[in-house]
């Protein structure tokens, strides 16, 4: 394992389909003075979700489009395994490598954080540095070290998926997007 000053930082995600407020936490990620790279993560599959809508191919190829900045690193560890892989392992594979010192994630995961698989061991050994909403105020009280994010960009893959905000999707891939979403969206709309 690498013992030096810790200057990576680790984003993992579905990046289903990964969007501008992604873009936006890995280019404040990197603005921090002490953070020299971002190794952003897309998933084989979360283990906390039962599918992706995107396969994990089509997810890491978009990621590579929209992330080619310097100081990012697109791996594809997680997706080589062809299986849900937790953070612990990644961070650890990954380790050896890159002398991460940040694990990046949304305020949305705050509350799932204890269930994840060696929390403690995590929280011990990484700074979080937590995306949240500009002007929110995430309860970050159960982990060791923190930093805070606000994004200024207002939309969730979610929202995408359900047919809202492609403007926020990098216009190199957004018509991509479009048509991949699209038959779900019609799909859904025709279960209403």
């Amino acid at each position: 394992m690498i013992k030096s000053r810790p200057d990576t930082a680790l984003f993992g995600g579905s990046f289903d389909p990964p969007h501008l407020g992604h873009r936006e936490i890995v280019e404040k990620t990197l603005s921090f003075p002490d953070i020299e790279r971002l190794v952003l993560l897309p998933a084989w599959l979360n283990p906390f979700k039962r599918e992706s809508h995107a396969p994990p191919e089509k997810r890491l190829e978009w990621c590579r489009t929209v992330f080619d900045l310097p100081g990012v690193i697109v791996s594809d560890y997680e997706i080589r395994q062809k299986r849900p892989v937790y953070t612990l392992e990644s961070y650890r594979a990954l380790s050896r490598e890159y002398s991460i010192g940040w694990l990046v994630i949304g305020a949305d995961n705050l509350q799932d954080l204890p269930r994840w698989h060696a929390f403690e061991t995590l929280n011990r050994e990484v700074t979080w540095i937590v995306a949240t909403r500009e002007g929110s105020s995430p309860d970050v009280s159960r982990l060791r070290s923190t930093r805070i994010l606000d994004l200024h960009v207002p939309v969730s893959s979610t929202q995408i998926r359900g047919g809202e905000g492609f403007d926020f999707v990098d216009p190199r891939i957004r018509e991509e997007v479009r048509r991949f979403y699209r038959p779900q969206q019609i799909q859904k709309k025709e279960s209403m």
